[in-house]
């Protein structure tokens, strides 16, 4: 693996022409750590067909994402940069999956910048130190996907969905001119949702689906994520009259302490029961609890989608040196086990799990392509 890191970081210097500063660092820090995931999952596995044992890495590309997504916020990188090395790692083996549909092509655009990943993806494959046709072929689909997202024009482009939010937002003004920007939100988001997946075909049909929200009204559901000292309810305490969702909170209700792991089962029952309640009432919910995992968040926003409501992904991006000085002043001690516990747990989210997705780091604040 070292052997072959060392030979795509080489190949990819070779394919550094013409990008500014910003870009070229993103792409070989990349190179240089695309396959870091692959020591965290590698397994023997026994071939379904022959019973020969191999070695397998699967989701070793995600998997190396989740691991920097935190540690790299202490090596003093711009979260900026972070956040689109990130990204390549995570995608850099995406490619000939995101060529099935055109909306697919669409979807990964919206991910990471296509002509840093299609470098990327040539890089790895010039980097194989044994040639073969699965290098070949992946020069070939990253080739491919040039040519199409060209095609598409969806290439080079900040956001790929600025037409697509300009006539919604026309639409918007036209048929429904008292429109909340929280309803233009909703609009928007659940319109690329549905359009990726095939639900919808025209910004047209997107404002349709949310006739019925503009006459009732909807709810809003915002889920934090982040470790413990992230500053998660320092956050959610700032929504105003948001009703806050603090697991933490119940815990202590319903347990010993805040931080009694035994009642977890009936906390889980009691927020969620306190979530749908806010749902029905078209309130503002914020759910604050750590939700490090995607299939947390998923059952959360899912309830989020059956009432109809905009969610919203808020992501305390805080360097880990930092958490545990925040901990150290705290009345109930979270000691550095658990933290790197969490960390090693953690699935860092991205764009397309919520209606909107920010990331939080320092007096860093963006608003990803959700």
């Amino acid at each position: 693996m070292a052997e072959h890191s060392a030979l795509v970081l080489e190949q990819a210097h070779e394919l550094t022409g013409g990008l500014d500063d910003f870009d070229r660092a993103a792409l070989l820090l990349s190179a240089a750590l695309h396959d870091i995931g692959k020591a965290l999952t590698t397994r023997e596995e026994a071939d379904a067909q022959t019973g020969e044992l191999r070695l397998r890495s699967r989701q070793h590309a995600r998997r190396g994402r989740d691991y920097l997504s935190y540690r790299l916020l202490d090596t003093g990188l711009t979260p900026a940069l972070v956040l689109t090395v990130l990204n390549l790692i995570a995608h850099h083996h995406s490619l000939h999956r995101a060529l099935e549909t055109e909306r697919e092509v669409w979807a990964l655009s919206r991910r990471v910048s296509l002509p840093l990943l299609v470098r990327l993806a040539k890089a790895d494959a010039r980097g194989r130190i044994v040639r073969s046709d699965d290098a070949t072929r992946g020069e070939d689909t990253a080739d491919y996907l040039e040519l199409l997202a060209r095609e598409i024009g969806v290439w080079d482009v900040s956001d790929p969905y600025t037409d697509f939010r300009n006539q919604i937002a026309a639409e918007v003004g036209l048929h429904l001119p008292d429109a909340s920007p929280e309803l233009l939100a909703l609009a928007v988001g659940r319109g690329i949702q549905d359009w990726e997946a095939g639900v919808i075909h025209t910004p047209h049909e997107a404002v349709a689906r949310v006739q019925d929200a503009a006459r009732n009204g909807f709810p809003r559901l915002t889920i934090l994520c982040g470790p413990s000292g992230s500053g998660k309810s320092t956050l959610a305490e700032s929504y105003g009259d948001a009703e806050i969702i603090s697991l933490d909170a119940l815990r202590a209700q319903l347990g010993k302490h805040a931080g009694d792991q035994s009642v977890n089962g009936q906390v889980m029952q009691a927020a969620r029961e306190q979530l749908r309640e806010a749902l029905r009432r078209k309130r503002h919910a914020v759910w604050d609890a750590t939700t490090l995992r995607r299939n947390q968040r998923a059952q959360i926003l899912g309830l989020g989608h059956d009432y109809g409501a905009l969610t919203s992904l808020q992501v305390l991006w805080t360097p880990p040196g930092q958490l545990g000085k925040r901990l150290s002043g705290r009345e109930r001690q979270v000691n550095g086990a658990v933290i790197a516990d969490q960390l090693r747990l953690l699935e860092f989210p991205e764009v397309g799990e919520a209606h909107q997705l920010t990331f939080h780091s320092g007096d860093f604040s963006t608003a990803a392509l959700a």
